[in-house]
């Protein structure tokens, strides 16, 4: 079983609580796939007749807790130590840390809010409004708005293809979820070639003494 098929298991199996579980997972291990997960919340929802708010508030519930972690950490380790850890971390520098602070010490609640439609950066710019240590409250504030618009888009979507059931909810399954993967692979490949390239810059061409 994926890391997708597991956590769609977690989810019909725990109900609520597995989707805000697992949502804020997706916040702390970023290949957790939140794109994928999101509508099969709504898919659920349909399915057990409940509400369309009831996966968005938990799947919002999720997101907050889930930067609330990231958070944490930047707020525990403080810039230089977060440096270093990210610097540990494949595919990410310490320079990262730097670009996420400067944005946030720039637009502070709208950066915390907007990151929340951009895969990676949002988990990413939890760090420095930790490191910066923006009110917690202020932060789980906009963590929730953004977080509600984003994750309310794919629930509803899902939902209704929920209830539409039968071939058109298999075929959205099908090709969303390919969608997803292909889009994931290729930002994979261009962080990586990126980050190639970058330290091949760093490293410089040899040079010749005497």
């Amino acid at each position: 079983m994926d890391i997708a098929g597991f956590a769609i298991h977690l989810m019909e199996l725990l109900g609520g609580p597995g989707i805000a579980l697992v949502i804020a997972a997706e916040a702390l291990f970023p290949p957790v796939p939140g794109e994928v997960l999101l509508p099969f919340a709504g898919v659920s929802a349909a399915a057990d007749g409940q509400h369309v708010l009831v996966p968005i508030a938990w799947t919002t519930a999720g997101s907050v807790l889930g930067g609330l972690g990231v958070y944490a950490v930047g707020r525990t380790l403080g810039l230089e130590r977060t440096r270093r850890l990210v610097r540990r971390l494949p595919l990410l520098e310490d320079k990262d840390v730097d670009m996420a602070v400067r944005f946030f010490d720039r637009h502070g609640f709208p950066a915390v809010a907007l990151a929340r439609f951009v895969p990676m950066v949002r988990t990413f710019i939890s760090l420095p409004a930790g490191i910066e240590r923006m009110p917690v409250a202020l932060f789980a504030l906009a963590t929730g708005l953004g977080s509600g618009i984003w994750n309310a888009v794919f629930v509803v979507a899902g939902y209704l293809f929920g209830t539409a059931g039968g071939e058109t909810l298999e075929a959205f399954v099908r090709i969303y979820s390919s969608i997803v993967a292909g889009i994931g692979i290729l930002a994979l490949l261009g962080l990586l070639t990126q980050r190639l390239r970058s330290r091949r810059r760093k490293d410089g061409p040899p040079t010749l003494e005497g």
